[in-house]
């Protein structure tokens, strides 16, 4: 095991935390700050506070966006039948102009990420996308482009799953499933539970509780819990990385409890 991940102080453990949370640390910097997460409770809840208040932050900025667009929407359909060409393309100016600050603050905040994105492609059941139900997407017209932004969760119910296409390949998610977006390019995921499907052709890491998994390309499976972290690859390159050290992972099943 690398003695760094050993001594790490808690000093220099929470210098890196806001760089993990913004998706900046990788390598040996990202395994010796879980190796002491793992270990220390108090550094554990500065991370996780550290998260939870980018997601409120993402979840706003949202909201902000989603009510203009409602707006701009619902004034275009009453308007539309009794204003003349250069009325109506006034009205659609003034409309635009806080739904461009909206979007601004979004930008300044890092909630969206650049293109590549993380789009959901299929979805049975109840799925529920940054705090709203799929249905709720359609009702708007949205169902195209239903992304997982950094920051934004998504919740599958039981017998329920949400299929998403993202940089390098597909993940599928079986409920019941709680998964964090944390990072788009190259993608991080935080599975908080459930049963993953992975079809990988470029990089991918998937956080839980238990250790990472990171992926270089290939198929498999992950079961993922507060107390089990079991991993079932198929074929290619694949890794499990925990506080205990690493485990190259063959085509068969790794489990750690």
């Amino acid at each position: 095991m690398d003695t760094e991940r050993q001594t790490l102080s808690c000093e220099e453990a929470q210098a890196k935390i806001p760089q993990h949370v913004q998706g900046g640390l990788i390598g040996e910097e990202l395994r010796s700050l879980r190796a002491h997460l793992e270990g220390c409770p108090a550094c554990a809840a500065i991370y996780r506070e550290q998260v939870e208040a980018k997601v409120d932050l993402g979840l706003h900025a949202m909201k902000e966006v989603e009510a203009a667009e409602t707006r701009r929407k619902v004034e275009r359909a009453r308007t539309s039948s009794t204003m003349g060409g250069p009325e109506r393309l006034l009205k659609i100016r003034t409309l635009l102009v806080p739904l461009f600050f909206a979007w601004l603050l979004i930008q300044i905040s890092g909630v969206f990420a650049e293109s590549p994105r993380i789009v959901l492609v299929e979805a049975e059941g109840t799925v529920d996308v940054a705090g709203r139900p799929v249905e709720a997407y359609e009702e708007l017209g949205e169902a195209d482009s239903l992304l997982l932004v950094r920051g934004a969760w998504c919740q599958v119910a039981d017998g329920g799953s949400a299929a998403f296409e993202l940089p390098g390949g597909r993940v599928k998610l079986v409920g019941p499933a709680a998964v964090l977006a944390e990072g788009v390019e190259p993608p991080r995921l935080r599975v908080q539970y459930g049963t993953l499907a992975l079809a990988m052709d470029g990089p991918l890491e998937l956080v839980t509780q238990r250790g990472a998994l990171e992926v270089s390309g290939g198929e498999g499976t992950l079961v993922a819990g507060p107390e089990v972290l079991e991993v079932s690859w198929v074929s290619g390159d694949a890794r499990v990385v925990d506080a205990r050290g690493e485990t190259i992972l063959e085509p068969d099943t790794v489990t750690r409890r």
